[in-house]
Formats: structure tokens, sequence, C-alpha cells
């Protein structure tokens, strides 16, 4: 782990922060944050082409050298083997875990295939579980650890047309509990940040995959959505970033098992 760039100290200087899911969306907005603030960040996803163009930003951002890692994680023995990778990059530290890597489809509720139905689970999460607690078993219980899961919304509210989706964000939120009841005693804190609808690669093809399903346009549907959001606006990444960021630092040291919804008020309405 050596540094790239001569800058300043920064909040997350010395750490290391590895982000799943970091080709796109909420994965690369936090890579990109942590690395600008100072993180030593390792890159997860299937991803190559986002994945490299992820590794650039971070590079030209940060303090230290970035990794890599292109892996599917819906193989179990990848955990352990960007665990170890991570490992002999950074001499032995792992800090922070953002497992941001997942996949959303709509579907009506009676149409949901066998196939669609475990590759949510496979993806969003099989290798969360995994992961975390490869990593939190080689956190320093000196230094503590920060595990942030993605959850959302729909996981603390039921959807008939995400069925599938709502229950796997709720086993995160419910693993997250676990997780933190298991790991608390090594000073490490798991919670899970539950974003509503915010204008990612995903979510755009989550709307634009809504119209055979009821009829109605990306453009009729982010209307609506933004209109049941108290706010009166969809979400950013660099929102989410925000509250990842604070989960992930050391102001947050006494706050675990949580899931916290950052939507602008849509689940009062939703």
């Amino acid at each position: 782990m050596h540094r790239t760039n001569s800058m300043s100290s920064s909040t997350f200087e010395g750490k290391v922060a590895v982000v799943t899911g970091a080709a796109s969306g909420f994965g690369r907005g936090v890579a990109e944050h942590f690395a600008a603030e100072g993180a030593c960040v390792i890159l997860v996803d299937r991803e190559a082409e986002g994945l490299e163009e992820t590794y650039a930003a971070c590079k030209k951002a940060g303090f230290t050298e970035p990794l890599s890692l292109q892996r599917d994680l819906r193989h179990v023995s990848t955990s352990r083997e960007i665990v170890d990778a991570t490992l002999e990059h950074t001499r032995g530290r792992i800090d922070i875990l953002v497992n941001a890597a997942g996949v959303s489809y709509f579907a009506a509720i009676n149409a949901i295939t066998e196939e669609e139905w475990d590759e949510v689970f496979e993806i969003d999460v099989r290798p969360l579980y995994f992961l975390s607690v490869a990593a939190a078993e080689v956190m320093d219980p000196s230094r503590g650890g920060r595990i942030i899961n993605f959850g959302s919304n729909a996981g603390r509210k039921g959807r008939a047309m995400a069925a599938h989706y709502a229950a796997a964000k709720a086993a995160v939120a419910n693993l997250t509990e676990s997780l933190a009841l298991a790991y608390g005693k090594k000073n490490i804190t798991v919670n899970t940040v539950c974003p509503a609808a915010v204008m990612t690669k995903m979510w755009e093809a989550n709307f634009r995959g809504l119209l055979p399903i009821t009829g109605k346009t990306r453009e009729e549907h982010i209307e609506t959505w933004t209109r049941l959001t108290p706010l009166g606006r969809l979400g950013t990444v660099e929102d989410i970033v925000h509250l990842v960021s604070f989960l992930a630092s050391s102001k947050a040291g006494f706050i675990t098992a949580q899931a916290i919804n950052i939507c602008g008020g849509f689940m009062l309405t939703c």
C-alpha cells in the first residue's frame, strides 16, 4: 500500500475500504469518495469496463494505489479470495467493507420465475453474508471495523411488483442485525442504508422495465415517485455516499444494527 498523490490528511487516510459493486452506481460513488478522502480502496465487480473506469478515477483522486478485482460474487469461494488479495495488497489490513453489489428487477408477484428469484438472492444476500464474515474475522479489534450494507426501502415494506427484491433486502436488514450481534465485541459496527429511487444505471433499467407491467413510461414513473417524495425529488448517488461516509467514520462508532432510510420521506407515502 503506497501513496500515489501528495495530499493533506483526510477522513479515511490510512484506512482500507473494500467496496463491492464498484463498477457503477452506489459502489462507484462510494469508492471514489473513499479514495478522495485518503483510503486505499479495493474495488470488486464482475463488470470489467466499469471497474476499469472506477479504478482510473480512484487512482487519480486518491492517496494510495487502489486494487481492482474482477470477481463474480455468486461463487462462495470468491469472498475468501477477495479478503486474501486485500490483505496481501495492504499488508494485512481491512477497516471498512461496503456491500453495494446487487441486482433489482420489477415483476408482478405471480410472474417471478425461479431463475429470477434465485438470481436476486444469489447476488443481493448470499455474497453479503460470506464476504462480511470473512472480512470481520480479520478486522483488528483495536482499530475497530465498519460494515455497511445496501438494503432498500423495499426491504422495510412489501412490494407487489418486486416481491423477490423486497424479500432479499429484508434479509439484508436481518443479516445486518445478526452480524452486529456477532461482531460487536470485536468493535465492529454493522449497518444498512436503505435508499428509495436514485437515478443510477440500475434504476434507469427498472423504470424502463415497468412499461410492459404497468403500461406507464419511464417519465410517468419518475413523476409519480417524485410526487410521492415529500422533499420533491429523487435521491442522488451523492446523497447516499454522504450517509455511507458518516457510518464508516469514527463519528459513527456507537451506531450499529440499524437499517437507515434515506429516501426524502418516501416511506411515509409509498
